[in-house]
């Protein structure tokens, strides 16, 4: 048998099938619930990759595919159009190590799969909490500790506690983790027996957008350096300073970030992105912990707010600026000559089976209207997708050997 059908490039390919498959129901569903706004859609994707992932491996039953499809639908991530990436790229990323760990630990059975599911989710909502710390620091948690003990006066539990109110959403999240992995189990289970035999049609020629830098964008490895080591200096600086400091040594962060990375400020263009920043200035206004000493509290906790917001704004400009200095022609190479050249391969294959994937998959109405008979339908033709990535490696390699 020829190198390529060998045991841990075959695992690569077939993450490549689970990958594409995974970019596409981001692209069908995620466009279409960010697009409309609607609240807890990274909750919603996130269920939707459970039941891919599960209904993928009863196809599929072999450890190693699914954190190496976290992987490339991370990588495959970093050329969205979105200004902020990174938080998507980790988050996709640990699901699919969350998820191998799981099943790896619990057992290839409907308990073990149930368990990576509930799992998988409460590490979406810890994401969550976390990017909340990132974006707003502490003050955010003791804001919304404030609002919750005035919600309970106001109604009349009066012995209220947060810590129960915590753990039975994380019960929440946990129960439809599991009930999204149980269905992935039966759906992948009978498109098992249902598999498509046809091949798929191969796609035109030309490069994939992985391998298509921006040519508009002058990357540079020292800006690339200089932002790592200066968003943490920054944010640790806010985290200790007043605000009238704190406004000096951000005005010259944002002059530099609009002077070199204006095009990637499309977040800033969002007025909901506004609306919910003057949302935190309220609160910070209203439920800060100085807030209830008189006139000078209330300033002292809207100055704090405004501390708040210009953290958000260096965590949203930074990553704005890292996703794109990541996206250098300099890091893909350094991808393919190095130990991760199969990572960089899989990722270009992973694209090449996009297309097919995204016209198989229903319009995006039908999609989240029914997303479990969606992907039911999909999982059929990763047969036929898999053997095409196959032939068209093995014809890549049969040109190089003549």
């Amino acid at each position: 048998m020829e190198k390529s059908l060998s045991t841990v490039n075959d695992k690569w390919i077939k993450a490549s099938v689970l990958a594409g498959l995974w970019a596409g129901i981001e692209i069908i569903a995620g466009s279409f619930l960010h697009n409309l706004r609607i609240p807890f859609s990274g909750t919603f994707l996130t269920l939707i990759s459970i039941i891919l992932i599960v209904g993928f491996f009863q196809i599929w039953p072999v450890f190693g595919i699914i954190w190496r499809a976290g992987l490339i639908t991370a990588l495959m991530k970093s050329i969205s159009p979105s200004a902020v990436i990174l938080g998507p790229m980790i988050a996709i990323a640990m699901e699919g190590f969350i998820m191998e760990v799981v099943i790896r630990v619990a057992g290839r059975n409907p308990a073990g799969y149930m368990a990576a599911g509930m799992f998988t989710l409460m590490g979406a909502l810890v994401h969550k909490i976390v990017r909340l710390f990132l974006l707003f620091g502490l003050d955010i948690f003791r804001i919304y500790e404030e609002m919750f003990i005035f919600a309970t006066q106001k109604l009349g539990f009066m012995h209220a506690r947060p810590g129960p109110v915590i753990m039975a959403l994380f019960i929440t999240y946990a129960a439809l983790g599991a009930l999204a992995a149980l269905s992935g189990y039966l759906l992948g289970r009978r498109a098992r027996r249902e598999q498509d035999g046809g091949m798929a049609l191969p796609l035109e020629p030309g490069k994939q957008p992985w391998e298509k830098p921006d040519a508009d964008v002058k990357y540079s490895t020292f800006f690339l350096v200089l932002l790592v080591v200066v968003i943490p200096l920054l944010l640790f600086a806010l985290s200790n300073l007043t605000l009238k400091p704190a406004l000096m040594v951000t005005l010259p962060w944002f002059l530099f970030i609009f002077w070199r990375y204006r095009f990637a400020m499309r977040q800033l263009k969002k007025w909901l992105f506004w609306m919910q920043l003057g949302v935190i200035l309220v609160l910070a206004w209203f439920f800060s912990e100085s807030s209830g000493s008189g006139l000078e509290g209330k300033l002292t906790a809207l100055a704090g707010g405004f501390i708040m917001i210009l953290r958000a704004l260096v965590v949203v400009t930074g990553f704005a600026a890292l996703s794109t200095e990541l996206r250098a022609p300099l890091m893909q190479k350094l991808f393919y000559r190095s130990g991760f050249r199969q990572l960089y391969l899989s990722v270009t294959q992973a694209f090449g089976i996009l297309p097919m994937v995204v016209s198989d998959l229903a319009t995006p109405a039908e999609f989240i209207k029914n997303p479990a008979r969606s992907i039911a339908v999909s999982l059929r033709h990763v047969n036929s997708w898999h053997l095409h990535l196959i032939r068209q490696q093995d014809e890549k390699k049969s040109k190089l050997q003549k």
